[in-house]
C-alpha cells in the first residue's frame, strides 16, 4: 500500500503501480481524467490480468469539472444465441470454457468515453500498455502467485498456457512479455473499437470458441456501450453518485444507508454488536430486495421508485430484527479469503473531473480461456443462470435476472464519488464480487459517521453480510470477543476470512487529495502537484 497528498492537484489510485505511473504520465501530458482512465484501464490488462481486461466490462462513472456528471455502462451481454436454460445440464460451463463468455464490452466502452470526453489521442492511451505489453514489466509477487494458484485450468487452453506458462521465465522478478497481446494492443490503437467489431482478433475469438462456445461475428458487430443516469441521493450533507442498473450499488447503497436512518451507531461506537448486527440486517434487506427484483434495466418489471419510497423504507426498516433472521448456528470456522478478481481505481485531475471506474472479468482470469492474447470473461454466470440456486458468489437470484440475449446481467460493481458542496470529497470503489457492495459502504460510513480518517476509513477491519447465507462474514480483527458473544446471543452465526474487498479511493482532506491503495493489496495510490 502507498499513500500521497499534495496540496492541490491530481490523483491516481489502482491496483497495480505500472497501470498507476501510466495514468500519471496521462494527467501530466494534460489529458484529463477520462483520459488517464482509459489508459490505465489497458495497462491493467497487461499488467494485471486476472482481472484488469480487454475481454470483459465494466462501469465507469464520471463528474465533469464543470459538474455534470455521466454514467457509462459497457457491460457484458448475452450473446444473440443465449438461452434460459444453457447450462442446466453443465452448470460448471457458466464459469469455465467459451460457453461462459458475454459478449465483452471494454474496448467499446473505453472508446465511447474517450470519444465523448477525451482530451489527448487515442493512441495516446492505448500505447503505453502496448509497451508493456511488448517489451515486458517486471512479474511481481501476487501476479505470479495468482497464475500458480489458477494454473491447473489455465494450461487447459492452449493461449493461456503458451503465454503464461510457455518458454519464458515465469517467476517473480523476471519479465514478462506478451507479444500477442502486443499485437492486439497495437491494432486497438490504429482502429479504435472497431478492432472489436471486425478483422483479426474477432476472427480468431470465433476460430477458437467455435466448438463449445455461443458467439457470432454479429455479436461483435451489434454490441453499443450505454451511456445511462447517474444514480444519485442525497445523505446528511453529502451528495452521492452512483452506477444505475444494470449495477446494483446505487440502489444497494441508498436503500441501506436508509434503513441504517438515524440510528446512533457513531454513539454506540465502530466495536458495538449493536452497530454490526444493524448493519447487518440492513445489509441483509438491501440484498434481499436486489436479488428478488434487479437485471437489466432495459427489461425491468419491477417499479424502481417504489424500492425507494419512504413509506416502503419505513416499513422495511421496522421489519429489521433486533437478532438474527437464522437461527442456524454456522460456527466461526476460518473460510478462504474472498477473491479480487475485479479492479477498481479512482482518478480525479487537476481540473476537479473525477473518474470512479470498476471493470471485471468475473473470475480470476475469467473463463480462463484466449483469443489473440486476450483473456476472457465468465460473465454469463452473473445471470440467474439456474434462477433460484447459488452462484458462484453465494448469490440466489430471480428471473428477473435471467438469461435472456442482448441482455446485461446484474452486477455488484459499485463506483461511487460523493460530493460535498459541489466538489469531490470521495472517491471509491473495490472489487469482491457482492461483497462490493458491503465495502464501499462501510468506507462511506468510516469516514462519515465513524470521522475516521481517510486512510484509517479503508484499512478499517471490515465484515459482509447479505440475504443468504445469513451468516456474517468477519475479518480476523473486525468484531471483538465481546461483540462476539453478543452476537451469537442475538442468534447471529459468524464467519471468519482473511480479507473482505481490495479499495482504491481518493479522499479530500486537510485541503488536498489523498489517493489510498487498500493495505489488504500491493496497489499504489499517488497525489501529485500540477501547475
Amino acid at each position: 500500500m502507498a499513500s500521497f497528498a499534495s496540496q492541490q492537484g491530481a490523483a491516481v489510485a489502482t491496483t497495480e503501480r505500472h497501470a498507476t505511473q501510466v495514468g500519471l504520465d496521462i494527467l501530466a501530458k494534460g489529458g484529463n481524467a477520462v483520459d488517464a482512465a482509459v489508459a490505465i484501464h489497458f495497462a491493467l490488462a497487461v499488467t494485471h490480468p486476472n482481472a484488469g481486461n480487454i475481454g470483459g466490462g465494466g462501469f465507469m462513472l464520471y463528474h465533469a469539472s464543470e459538474g455534470s456528471d455521466s454514467f457509462l455502462d459497457f457491460r457484458e451481454i448475452a450473446p444473440a444465441a443465449a438461452t434460459a436454460d444453457m447450462y442446466r445440464d453443465n452448470p460448471n460451463s457458466s464459469t469455465f470454457g467459451w460457453r461462459a463468455v458475454g459478449v465483452p464490452g471494454a474496448v467499446p466502452g473505453m472508446f465511447e468515453a474517450h470519444r465523448k470526453y477525451g482530451k489527448l489521442q487515442w493512441s495516446d492511451l492505448v500505447d503505453p500498455a502496448y509497451h508493456l505489453a511488448k517489451d515486458g514489466f517486471v512479474l511481481h509477487q501476487s501476479l505470479f502467485d495468482n497464475l500458480q494458484r489458477h494454473k491447473s485450468k489455465l494450461t487447459l487452453d492452449p493461449g493461456a498456457n503458451i503465454t503464461f506458462f510457455g518458454s519464458q521465465k515465469m517467476q517473480a522478478g523476471e519479465i514478462f512479455k506478451q507479444s500477442e497481446l502486443a499485437h492486439s494492443l497495437q491494432l486497438i490503437s490504429k482502429r479504435g473499437d472497431l478492432a472489436m467489431r471486425n478483422g483479426h482478433i474477432v476472427d480468431e475469438i470465433l476460430r477458437l470458441s467455435a466448438k463449445d462456445g455461443i458467439l457470432c461475428a454479429t455479436d461483435f458487430e451489434n454490441y453499443q456501450p450505454v451511456w445511462r443516469d447517474v444514480h444519485r441521493f442525497y445523505w446528511r450533507d453529502k451528495e452521492i453518485l452512483c452506477a444505475s442498473l444494470p449495477s446494483s450499488g446505487g440502489m444497494f447503497l441508498q436503500q441501506s444507508l436508509a434503513l441504517i436512518g438515524n440510528s446512533p451507531l457513531s454513539v454506540w461506537g465502530f466495536n458495538d454488536s449493536r452497530t454490526i448486527q444493524l448493519i447487518g440486517e440492513a445489509t441483509a434487506a438491501a440484498f434481499r430486495d436486489r436479488n428478488k427484483y434487479f437485471g437489466d434495466p432495459d427489461n425491468l418489471k419491477v417499479d424502481l421508485p417504489r424500492l425507494l419510497d419512504p413509506e416502503y423504507l419505513s416499513l422495511r426498516r421496522q421489519q429489521i430484527s433486533a437478532t438474527s433472521q437464522s437461527n442456524a448456528h454456522l460456527g466461526n470456522a476460518s473460510i478462504p479469503r474472498e477473491t479480487t478478481e475485479t479492479t477498481h481505481f479512482s482518478v480525479i485531475d487537476k481540473w476537479g473531473g473525477a473518474v470512479s471506474c470498476t471493470t471485471t472479468l468475473n473470475s480470476n482470469f475469467g473463463a480462463k480461456v484466449m483469443a489473440a492474447g486476450i483473456l476472457f470473461n465468465n460473465e454469463m454466470d452473473d445471470f440467474a443462470a439456474q434462477p433460484g440456486e447459488a452462484n458462484q458468489f453465494g448469490l440466489v437470484q430471480s428471473s428477473a435476472n435471467e438469461i435472456i440475449p442482448g441482455n446485461r446481467p446484474l452486477s455488484s460493481m459499485a463506483p461511487t464519488i460523493v460530493l460535498k458542496d459541489g466538489r469531490v470529497d470521495a472517491i471509491i470503489g473495490s472489487p469482491g464480487g457482492p461483497t462490493i457492495l458491503t465495502t464501499v459502504l462501510q468506507v462511506l460510513l468510516n469516514r462519515y459517521i465513524f470521522n475516521m480518517q481517510p486512510l484509517a476509513a479503508v484499512d478499517a477491519p471490515r465484515f459482509h453480510r447479505q440475504d443468504l447465507p445469513t451468516y456474517i462474514k468477519h475479518e480476523w480483527n473486525r468484531i471483538n470477543a465481546v461483540a462476539r458473544e453478543r452476537l451469537r446471543q442475538y442468534g447471529q452465526p459468524l464467519r471468519k476470512v482473511r480479507g473482505l474487498g481490495l479499495v482504491n479511493a481518493i479522499f479530500s482532506y486537510n485541503g488536498s487529495y489523498q489517493a489510498i491503495s487498500d493495505k489488504r493489496g500491493d496497489g499504489w495510490a499517488q497525489s501529485v502537484m500540477t501547475n
